[in-house]
């Protein structure tokens, strides 16, 4: 059995597809479970020690984890300052790549929306949500919504299908980004995770509104806003995921409003629940 075998099986049970590793101490880009073309999200660095050591992950869903060949109990204070040394390089190179891999899908979304039209009011999507256009572009078919910072600069893309199939550029960056929907922030500024939620909430109130994109995004958004707009109101709208609290006693939208408005002296807003407790 070689020394690398227990890393591989590692590395397989988390979706990479590798067959061979490289103990050379540099990070190294391989396929994943659900990658398309030449797409490479997973990623892996392994150091031949000793002990032998290394690490994992999918920069597409964000997951990491360390690996080691021996019991950590069983290592000398010589080796866990190793590893410590190791890891801290490692970090640093993630931390590389990451930009790299930013900056790559920021030229392509720059691109994108560049040569992208004005989204059409009958797009299928927005027909089935009855939101208006809000600023949206639109490229072969595809609904294109920009991330962007504080300062308005745009980051990455998400696209929405005429099905509702909803992806972000691949490495694009997500966190503390938003879409603004509205004018400028004066009183009150709302945050919802969707378009379509963050749309027909504005569109019902009047109130600018920021899409977050997703339930974690919602405290480092409301963070942006904070800063910027430090004397608004700042609403964060949940999603109430009552089926989901039904099924693990969890309800991550409400879960997630309510850690964000907490972080920056916000409000909680809720659909109102019908009678069998379902939200509107």
């Amino acid at each position: 059995m070689q020394r690398t075998d227990g890393f591989i099986a590692a590395l397989r049970a988390a979706g990479l597809l590798v067959d061979a590793v490289k103990t050379s101490g540099t990070l190294q880009r391989v396929r994943a479970q659900g990658d398309s073309g030449g797409q490479r999200s997973g990623w892996y660095v392994l150091h031949v020690g000793p002990p032998l050591a290394g690490a994992y992950g999918n920069w597409k869903t964000g997951a990491s984890e360390q690996w080691c060949e021996r019991a950590p109990e069983t290592l000398s204070t010589a080796e866990r300052a190793q590893m410590a040394q190791a890891m801290e390089r490692l970090q640093r190179q993630q931390q590389a790549e990451r930009h790299r891999r930013q900056a790559q899908a920021r030229q392509h979304a720059l691109a994108r929306w560049q040569r992208a039209e004005a989204a059409c009011a009958d797009h299928p999507y927005l027909i089935a949500k009855g939101v208006g256009v809000h600023g949206l572009r639109q490229d072969k078919g595809q609904l294109l919504i920009p991330l962007r910072d504080g300062q308005h600069r745009l980051w990455s893309l998400q696209t929405i299908g005429a099905d509702g199939a909803k992806r972000f550029l691949s490495g694009g960056r997500k966190r503390g980004l938003y879409y603004p929907i509205g004018p400028s922030v004066r009183d009150v500024v709302c945050i919802a995770e969707g378009f379509a939620t963050a749309a027909s909430i504005h569109e019902a109130t009047g109130h600018p509104t920021a899409v977050a994109f997703d339930a974690g995004n919602m405290e480092p958004v409301a963070r942006v806003l904070r800063d910027k707009f430090p004397n608004a109101v700042i609403v964060v709208c949940a999603d109430d995921d009552a089926a989901t609290a039904l099924r693990t006693g969890i309800n991550p939208g409400v879960a997630s409003a309510t850690r964000a408005a907490e972080a920056v002296g916000g409000v909680v807003a809720m659909p109102p629940r019908l009678s069998g407790g379902e939200s509107r």
